[in-house]
Formats: structure tokens, C-alpha cells, sequence
């Protein structure tokens, strides 16, 4: 994500630290799903709790940037939120 001049060393350690979040949901995602399939229910649960802590780090953090630095993430965070959604097995 191109980062302009201006903005100072925090903001970009800040969009260094959301970027990681997100893949690190992302993946947490991906692993509730494959522990869901193996009939791991816990695991997958555990791991969409860890998914659902991430967003919460990742909204802290982006309130900490000014709208410019924030608005690129919050797609990626309302994605993020459906896929944890998504991902948890549905009941009959």
C-alpha cells in the first residue's frame, strides 16, 4: 500500500501493524474452516475468537490514523467480518 511522504513513522508502523492483522485474520479464517472439516468444532471456534480479537486490534489501531490512512483497511475489515461470519458452522 503506497504511503505517502508526509505521513510520519508512527502512522506507517501503525499500516505495517493493520496490513499484518489482516492477513493474520485472514488466516485464522482459514484455519477455523479446515478444523471445522476435520471435525474439530473447538478449534475452529478458538480460532474465529482469535479472528474476532484481530478485527478489534485492527478498528484500535485505524483510530489512531487519520481518515486517509484508515479508509483503505475498512473494506478489508468488513470482509473480514463477513468471512468470520461465514465461516461459522450453521445451526439446525
Amino acid at each position: 500500500m503506497p504511503q505517502p511522504e508526509k505521513r510520519t513513522r508512527a502512522d506507517r508502523v501503525l499500516v505495517d501493524l493493520v496490513e499484518a492483522d489482516v492477513d493474520i485474520g485472514f488466516s485464522l479464517v482459514d484455519v477455523a474452516t479446515t478444523e471445522f472439516c476435520r471435525g474439530n468444532p473447538a478449534s475452529g471456534e478458538r480460532a474465529l475468537r482469535e479472528a474476532e480479537a484481530i478485527v478489534t486490534d485492527i478498528e484500535q489501531r485505524l483510530l489512531r490514523l487519520d481518515s486517509s490512512g484508515s479508509a483503505p483497511f475498512r473494506q478489508l475489515v468488513t470482509e473480514l467480518r463477513r468471512e468470520i461470519d461465514a465461516a461459522r458452522p450453521k445451526t439446525s
